[in-house]
This record gives structure tokens, C-alpha cells and sequence, in this order.
């Protein structure tokens, strides 16, 4: 990992996103995908984000490769909200302003249906600055979301500070969560916390009596293998071509 070149994997695009379903338990419709980035040079993209965090370079590779995820996306005519991880330190840098505006502008961007995650890999130290910049992203229709809740130092404190408008439950209280009375207390009170104001998604979902526990329990949003894999995207003006083709 410590030989990567990362500005050169930057430059070169040599990186790519999978996409991975997240749907409404109300009525199993579709929420939207999170993109998820992969690369042949790499195996963990935890490891490379901390390979590019200590070359100084995170910055650079968490704002081009969400770039490049929501062109992507856009772009192959996808429906529903596209989520987006990124880190704290990157909302917080004086460059992303600037690097925001080209985001919104993109023609192919739809700003609206942007949900941003912030990765509780990373603490958010600064909570004041972090909410301007926040505030900034609403008054430009961005959502927020705060990722791998109950796995970060912070969680609370940001749940409380941020008012996400999604909530991303990590994929240790998906497992086993049919045989976990306390996993299934503590989801139960976050349900309740989040009632009207908050989406609450649970991650991780592998097991069918997990996916109904969650359900019963009023969790709104799923996510996992079991609803769907990451995978790459078809582009949707071709298979409304193909339907046509088809009906003809």
C-alpha cells in the first residue's frame, strides 16, 4: 500500500465506483445507492484513504473520486438520492467551497437528489464550523448523512450538532439483530429518536430474519447483501431503448 502513487492513481483515473441499493422498507421501493470506491491498485480503500491521508493527499482524492462517483451516476440516468461518503476534514477545508461550486454547476449533477456522508472514520473537532458548512449545503439542496453511527468516537455528539437528515446505523447492529434483545432496544430508541425528523438506515442487512426484525422494529431504510450487491451501473437510456426495441 505504502508504494501507491497516489497522485498518479488520481491523475489517471485509476479508480472506479460500485453501486450499492438502499431501499424503503415501508414498500420496498427504491432510495437510492451509495457509491463505493474500488481500484485495481488497491484492495482496502480504508487503507488507501489512509495511505493518501499521510501523503497528504486526501483532500485531492476524497473530492475528485465523489466528483467522478456523481458525474457517473448522473450521467447513466439513475433514479433515486446518490450517497456519497466523505470526511470531515474534507467539508472542513477552505478548498471545498470552491470545489463545491464546480460540483453544483456540473451539468450532469443534480445537486437535489446529493446525500453527503460523513465518515465517522474521522471526528469531527470542529462542530461549529462544521454546521456552516452544513448550513451551506442545504441552502444548495445537499443532504447529509452521518455514516457508521455507533462505531465513531463522536457519534452522539454529531447526531445531536448536525441534525443529519439520515442516520446510518453500522452493520453491527444488522447482525443477529433477530436474536439481540439489546440490539434491538437500542434501535428501538434511536427509531423513536428519529421519528419525523430523521431517517434512520440500517447497513449490512445479510439475513432474512434480520431484514424483518428491522422492519418490525421502524427502521425506514435498508441496506446489504440481501437487497443488493455493489455493482456497476447500466446505463438507463439503454434499457429504455431495449424495452422499446422489445414492445416493437
Amino acid at each position: 500500500m505504502g508504494r501507491i502513487d497516489v497522485q498518479a492513481l488520481i491523475e489517471k483515473q485509476n479508480y472506479y465506483h460500485l453501486y450499492q441499493p438502499l431501499y424503503y422498507l415501508s414498500n420496498w421501493s427504491l432510495c437510492g445507492y451509495e457509491a463505493l470506491l474500488r481500484s485495481q491498485c488497491f484492495s482496502n480503500p480504508e487503507l488507501f484513504f489512509g495511505v493518501a491521508r499521510k501523503k497528504k493527499k486526501l483532500f485531492e482524492v476524497d473530492s475528485e473520486t465523489l466528483f467522478h462517483a456523481a458525474v457517473e451516476f448522473f450521467s447513466l440516468r439513475q433514479e433515486g438520492l446518490l450517497f456519497l461518503n466523505v470526511f470531515p476534514s474534507t467539508l472542513l477545508q477552505r478548498k471545498f467551497l470552491n470545489f463545491f461550486e464546480k460540483f453544483l454547476t456540473h451539468p450532469a449533477i443534480w445537486g437535489k437528489r446529493v446525500v453527503l456522508e460523513i465518515n465517522e472514520g474521522e471526528a469531527v473537532a470542529e462542530t461549529k464550523q462544521m454546521q456552516q458548512v452544513i448550513n451551506y449545503l442545504r441552502m444548495n439542496g445537499v443532504r447529509v448523512a452521518i455514516d457508521d453511527v455507533g462505531k465513531g468516537a463522536a457519534t452522539l455528539q454529531n447526531v445531536i450538532e448536525l441534525e443529519p437528515e439520515y442516520l446510518k446505523l453500522d452493520r453491527y447492529f444488522a447482525k443477529g439483530l433477530s436474536t439481540s434483545a439489546n440490539k434491538q432496544k437500542l434501535i428501538g430508541a434511536l427509531v423513536e429518536y428519529c421519528r419525523n425528523q430523521t431517517h434512520l438506515v440500517l447497513e449490512g442487512i445479510e439475513q432474512p430474519e434480520d431484514l424483518a426484525v428491522a422492519k418490525l422494529l421502524g427502521i425506514q431504510i435498508a441496506q446489504g447483501y440481501l437487497l443488493g450487491r455493489p455493482e456497476e451501473l447500466i446505463d438507463q437510456r439503454c434499457v429504455t431503448t431495449q424495452t422499446d426495441m422489445s414492445a416493437n
